[in-house]
């Protein structure tokens, strides 16, 4: 995914929070820390071009791992659910991580991911994505899934002009 992540990460703030209506977060923090984590795994790029020389995908990068994602939001949800305070930063970190999973789901439909690292070094992939083109990445914007990150991106823009948050 290239351009989707951070409409998909305001698509997913604004439906937790029509269904968390007792989180108490204020709106802008609640959007704010959802968007961060849809695109947060992609951090791992400043060290993909910075240090590693681009010498492994940068999917295989721990921030790309649902072994490293669903710990991280199973223990803030537990902790949110069983702590005997109510506690905003758990809230906060749950959301968070929900938008990073939610960017590794996206990034299996074209890109490949590394879904049982680091158990099984095996990537996975729904849609394969030929190369054909230079650069590397007018494959993608060419690819027929491209339409479907622009129609991502619109749905959030037509949601967010009806609600204006």
């Amino acid at each position: 995914m290239f351009i989707a992540h951070l409409p998909s990460g305001y698509l997913l703030a604004k439906f937790l929070q029509a269904k968390l209506k007792n989180i108490k977060v204020s709106k802008k923090s609640f959007f704010s820390i959802v968007i961060a984590g849809a695109i947060f795994p992609d951090i791992d790029l400043f060290y993909f071009y910075l240090l590693d020389d681009r010498s492994v995908h940068h999917h295989k990068y721990f921030l790309h791992w649902f072994s490293f994602w669903i710990p991280f939001f199973l223990i803030s949800l537990m902790y949110s659910k069983w702590s005997k305070y109510t506690s905003k930063k758990a809230y906060l970190l749950m959301l968070f991580s929900g938008g990073g999973l939610l960017h590794i789901s996206l990034d299996t439909f074209v890109g490949d991911v590394w879904l049982f690292a680091p158990f099984i070094d095996k990537s996975y992939v729904f849609f394969e994505v030929t190369p054909r083109y230079q650069p590397w990445w007018l494959n993608f914007i060419l690819h027929w899934s491209f339409s479907v990150e622009i129609l991502i991106t619109m749905l959030a823009i037509c949601i967010y002009q009806k609600s204006k948050i």
